[in-house]
């Protein structure tokens, strides 16, 4: 019996191999895209802008939301002088993945 085992595990060696040659090799999974993708990158801009803008001090008494859909950051709110909003546009400007940004500042008139 051990003769006729040892040639039927190898028939059966020899006969399976190629099976496990043949598999295509592993690929890591893409990175998500769509909707779902933008929404969480538009949200890390909003972040980042957000703290720019918090971070600067001749900005402090600026009033002003940030919205970004699809990289393009609006800022809406007003501002004691124009030289705020020129700065906070600025800062907007130079955050990594922001394509442009919708300028809707306006000067306090009170």
């Amino acid at each position: 019996m051990k003769t006729i085992s040892i040639p039927v595990m190898i028939f059966a060696a020899f006969t399976a191999y190629p099976a496990f040659a043949q598999l295509p090799p592993v690929q890591p999974p893409s990175p998500p895209t769509g909707p779902v993708a933008q929404g969480a990158a538009d949200e890390t801009i909003t972040s980042k802008v957000k703290n720019a803008i918090a971070a600067d001090s001749t900005l402090a008494d600026m009033e002003l939301t940030v919205e970004t859909t699809d990289a393009v950051v609006s800022l809406n709110g007003t501002a004691r002088a124009r030289d705020q909003i020129d700065r906070a546009l600025s800062l907007a400007r130079a955050v990594d993945g922001v394509k442009s940004v919708v300028n809707v500042l306006a000067v306090r008139t009170s």
